[in-house]
């Protein structure tokens, strides 16, 4: 294997010397130039410096070891031989020096490779409708260049419209345990019985009739559907005036009982009026509350469902306070009755004129609380209790009979205040009966004038 040296240098070939310098006469016939031993002589030894001379540029490299020789060659084993570069070489010609890279004309394909994919035979497969024969098998036909022919066209063009496969239908008893489990995962209730179907009558009866029957008949038809079609009227004015009072927390002493009025219609809803009371009250209508009577009231609910003539009266509260009432009503209920047992109803000690107002009826059990005492007075009373009677056996409970002795006699008037009951807001008169208020056991009255 050959070491990659420097490529030599072409010697130069020696030319004759022209003899222009010696002066030939003219006249004279030319002789035969026979060369002298004196100018052979000294040719001969400048072409020899010459040579030396240009050998000497080459120099050897010393410094290289026989491992590194080996490195080179492994080295020049993988790249190309540059024998054509050689061959075409011209050594008449002077050649440029190694340092300036030389330029090499790229190949030209004259025809484009193609992968081999393409290049091998190919069974074609051609698609048929005709039910003879599903497919049909042709020789091998070679893969064709660009510049050939155009290959031939099928018979017939399938259709390959785009189509969407529905999934399976899923068995009933599949689709019944996954709704089940749904249920028992989520705590659903399970469906109801299916009502019973109500056949109505046939409104094309194509009995006959006497001709009266058949016009009465006609007339309650019509009169049915014009009843089915119109809202329900009646019951008092088409106006109502309705009054809000807005209820506090209980523990915020510095709350304010507003007061406000609004106007509707007796069929409206009260969808209108909860969201103006949410504005004026500066709460949200999700955490409003609007009862009536004690019994809570919603959006979709109409002054003429409550059975209100021309004026009524509602109670407003927020979420917490809501929840908090209550809290206090179900927390006093039981130690109310507790109380009860173990002593004396105090209504029993009450006066006989009260004793005979309050006669029949079921009993209710009052939980009665004043500014004037510490502890709450449990009372038992019935529906016809006046609010009077209650009052006096709630002093005398308490022992503030002789601070505010009350007269019976009604035409003496006094400066000093009257202690009244108060229920959600509302002063009760004294002739008035405890049922009126529509109190259940165990609700908290206050009384108030003390």
């Amino acid at each position: 294997m050959s070491t990659a040296r420097p490529r030599p240098r072409p010697r130069p070939v020696a030319k004759p010397k022209t003899a222009s310098s010696t002066t030939v006469d003219p006249n004279s016939t030319p002789s035969p130039v026979q060369p002298s031993s004196s100018t052979s002589t000294t040719q001969n030894p400048i072409a020899g410096n010459k040579l030396d001379d240009e050998d000497s540029i080459f120099l050897r490299n010393r410094g290289r070891t026989s491992q590194c020789w080996n490195k080179l060659r492994a080295m020049t084993k993988d790249t190309p031989s540059d024998k054509a570069d050689e061959d075409d070489l011209d050594w008449g010609e002077q050649t440029e020096p190694e340092s300036t890279p030389r330029h090499r004309k790229k190949k030209s394909n004259k025809q484009h490779e193609l992968p081999r994919w393409q290049t091998v035979d190919i069974v074609t497969l051609l698609s048929s409708d005709n039910e003879e024969d599903d497919f049909e098998i042709t020789e091998n036909t070679p893969r064709i260049s660009s510049n050939d022919s155009p290959p031939r066209k099928r018979k017939r063009d399938r259709s390959r419209s785009k189509s969407i496969t529905p999934p399976p239908q899923l068995p009933i008893h599949q689709l019944n345990n996954a709704r089940a489990l749904v249920r028992q995962a989520l705590a659903v209730a399970p469906p109801r019985a299916p009502s019973p179907i109500e056949i109505p009558d046939d409104p094309t009866d194509t009995s006959d009739l006497n001709p009266e029957l058949a016009k009465i008949a006609e007339e309650v038809r019509r009169r049915a559907v014009t009843t089915k079609n119109m809202p329900e009227q009646g019951g008092g004015p088409e106006l109502v005036i309705i009054k809000v009072r807005w209820q506090p927390h209980p523990l915020n002493t510095a709350g304010a009982k507003d007061v406000w009025n609004f106007k509707m219609k007796r069929h409206d809803t009260f969808q209108y009026l909860f969201e103006e009371l949410a504005d004026l009250a500066a709460v949200l209508v999700d955490h409003l509350v609007v009862s009536h009577d004690g019994k809570r009231l919603f959006a979709s609910g109409t002054p003429h469902s409550l059975r209100i003539w021309a004026e009524g009266e509602l109670e407003a509260c927020d979420q917490t306070t809501w929840d908090y009432v209550r809290a206090q009503r179900h927390q006093q209920a039981p130690k109310a009755a507790q109380s009860s047992k173990n002593s004396p109803s105090p209504e029993r000690e009450s006066d006989p004129e009260s004793e005979a107002e309050s006669t029949g009826g079921d009993k209710i059990k009052l939980v009665l609380r004043s500014a004037a005492t510490e502890e709450n007075v449990n009372l038992t009373v019935r529906p016809t209790t006046t609010c009077g009677a209650i009052v006096k056996a709630f002093l005398k409970a308490a022992g503030l009979s002789d601070q505010y002795p009350i007269s019976s006699s009604k035409d003496k008037q006094t400066a000093q205040a009257i202690p009244q009951l108060m229920v959600d807001g509302d002063k009760m008169a004294d002739d008035m009966e405890i049922g009126e208020a529509d109190l259940d056991d165990g609700d908290l009255v206050e009384v108030v004038g003390l």
